[in-house]
């Protein structure tokens, strides 16, 4: 034994004993309460830079304005894949290439009059070529070989329905919509102002499935976006035939065609400590209302009850003497 329990034996009883009392509900929850709320409010501080960084982490600048030499216009495109696909060049001889990146840069010179030259690049896993041909502007539409390019239209089209390009064996007729629209660029969250234009399913002479969702500058007819697929009469002078999957979108543009890029709304996060908080602080508020509530409708309750008891035994008493 101890020193401390032989003295707590040895006075035992000659002191008195403070009586040990129930501690109150109101004493009972006020310590895991409390530690609550300073937990909650720890976890709501330091949560707080974490969402702001996760918010100021996704800005980028927008697509890249780049200088323009004279009456020349230049888009630069690249592939943004759907999930799990990748893009599929389909080149003139029946062959094709699959691809995880895709890129195209386009440009248009004006040398006066009617007559332009066009340059077209496109790269991708296995596959890269440029070529440089010479055309025409009519009635606002960029025509090669006498055959209507999808990379430059009029901007000013009035039919609803149009013939985007057409060969001697197929067209490819399309539909205006008729308000602009906001398709996304390659570099989230930036969308750019564009005539949108969509196509049915045809088939080419070859057979290849060719549906287009196009997107034209507004101002200069130029294109902005291309999803599904693209045919074009530009692409067949680099020995493709198709491009197939995911979309192309832009990158780049030159300083002269003043597109209208804008941002859509960043997704608000939420701080989930701050929420935590608010829901704790208003338990803190209903809990002890709501328990208000409930001790005096029992208590009513049992006065009610014990009102009726006392009937009760009244009646008795009296059917007994009655007796």
């Amino acid at each position: 034994m101890n020193f401390a329990n032989f003295f707590e034996q040895l006075i035992q009883g000659w002191l008195p004993e403070e009586p040990k009392m129930l501690k109150s509900r109101l004493r009972r929850i006020l310590p895991p309460v409390a530690v609550l709320v300073a937990a909650t409010t720890i976890f709501s501080l330091f949560s707080s830079p974490f969402f702001v960084s996760s918010q100021t982490a996704v800005l980028v600048p927008p697509p890249m304005i780049i200088p323009a030499a004279p009456n020349s216009s230049y888009v630069k495109l690249a592939g943004v894949a759907d999930t799990n696909s990748s893009f599929i060049l389909v080149s003139a001889d029946g062959n094709y290439i699959g691809s995880e990146t895709l890129t195209m840069a386009f440009s248009i010179t004006e040398k006066g009059g009617d007559k332009c030259t066009a340059w077209l690049a496109v790269e991708c896993d296995g596959f890269s070529n440029e070529v440089t041909v010479d055309g025409s502007i009519v009635d606002g539409n960029l025509v090669i070989d006498s055959r209507k390019s999808l990379f430059l239209i009029n901007p000013d089209v009035t039919q609803r329905h149009i013939v985007l390009t057409e060969t001697d064996d197929w067209e490819l007729p399309a539909i205006v919509s008729s308000k602009t629209r906001k398709p996304s660029t390659a570099i989230d969250p930036y969308r750019v102002t564009a005539v949108w234009i969509s196509s049915d399913t045809i088939r080419t002479v070859k057979g290849w499935p060719l549906m287009l969702h196009a997107g034209y500058d507004p101002d200069t007819g130029i294109l902005v976006y291309s999803g599904y697929s693209l045919s074009d009469v530009l692409l067949e002078k680099l020995g493709i035939d198709l491009l197939l999957g995911g979309s192309l979108e832009l990158v780049s543009y030159s300083e002269n065609l003043n597109l209208e890029i804008a941002s859509i709304p960043l997704p608000q996060y939420f701080n989930l400590g701050f929420v935590l908080f608010i829901v704790l602080v208003s338990s803190l508020v209903i809990v002890p209302i709501v328990a208000v509530y409930v001790v005096r409708k029992r208590r009513k309750r049992t006065q009610a009850d014990a009102h009726n008891i006392l009937e009760l035994q009244d009646n008795t008493g009296r059917n007994c003497e009655g007796w």
